[in-house]
């Protein structure tokens, strides 16, 4: 039973880790930008920064919106990661080509075909008196959990930005899916962003992208950010060389405030964690 929680906690884990992080206390507020045309998407090259902080505050806002992930490292095959999110009453769906993950109000359900009868199964044991699932992962800053989160990796990459690029620029009027938008593009070299302490990036998040970037060996980064005519962020990409060779993670957002429905399954749909357990325990047991 050990081998298979194992696994099946890895299992969400990963899931969460593709996508969700705390926002907390979002750093930067509507507030700290001044004057509309510094919030206002397009401004001059100097407005850069601003206009990522007024995206980054807008965004946090929001009570719902959705995500696609797609990376490729070296010659690997390229992942796919679709996401929804909502932050009142809290609910996230996570779909990748293995994994199909909700998480409602604290409690997360997978999907399976181990279990007869039952299409989804829960690590919760009804009547145990366990408390309910916490969504937060390797990715969620635990000091920011209980605040508004925002999905994906925004928080870092923008954060990161913020607190060292020397290069950050706005690059040109272009168009993502049937959006206009400005591109912004800075670097952020590592080792500047190790010893950063300031408003920009929390500590919680300048090292859990310290620890990612870390174990990918790259040592710095390239970062791009599409804010669309509505001052949200579009879409954005990190690119950098690894140790297994040139890198890149994009990320497009879209249905801002747009409820994504994401329900619990029906109860008689949903195995307990001993009968899932009790459906799949032979094949975890045969692989070790």
């Amino acid at each position: 039973m050990k081998a298979i929680r194992k696994s099946v906690t890895a299992a969400i884990s990963a899931a969460l880790v593709m996508g969700l992080a705390a926002c907390g206390g979002n750093d930067t507020k509507a507030s700290d930008v001044k004057g509309d045309h510094a919030a206002r998407p397009g401004g001059a090259a100097a407005d850069a920064p601003a206009v990522l902080k007024a995206a980054l505050a807008k965004m946090a806002q929001q009570n719902s919106y959705r995500t696609v992930e797609t990376a490729r490292t070296g010659g690997e095959p390229e992942s796919r990661t679709e996401m929804a999110f909502r932050n009142e009453p809290e609910a996230t769906e996570v779909k990748t080509p293995d994994v199909h993950m909700l998480s409602v109000n604290g409690t997360s359900y997978m999907a399976t075909k181990d279990v007869p009868g039952k299409s989804w199964f829960t690590m919760a044991e009804p009547d145990s008196g366990a408390k309910k699932q916490a969504t937060s992962s390797p990715s969620t800053p635990p000091k920011e959990n209980a605040e508004r989160r925002v999905a994906g990796s925004v928080k870092k990459w923008v954060g990161a930005l913020l607190a060292v690029s020397k290069d950050l620029k706005h690059v040109g009027r272009e168009t993502v899916g049937t959006r206009a938008a400005d591109h912004y593009r800075g670097t952020v070299v590592l080792a500047d962003l190790k010893n950063y302490e300031g408003p920009a990036m929390t500590k919680d998040y300048r090292d859990l992208y310290l620890l990612q970037s870390g174990k990918a060996g790259r040592k710095k980064a390239e970062i791009d950010v599409w804010v669309d005519e509505n001052g949200f962020i579009a879409k954005e990409e990190e690119k950098g060389r690894t140790a297994k060779g040139d890198d890149r993670i994009t990320e497009e957002f879209s249905g801002y405030g747009a409820d994504p429905k994401i329900k619990a399954p029906r109860p008689e749909t949903v195995a307990t964690w001993s009968q899932y357990v009790a459906a799949s325990g032979k094949r975890y047991r045969t692989h070790g």
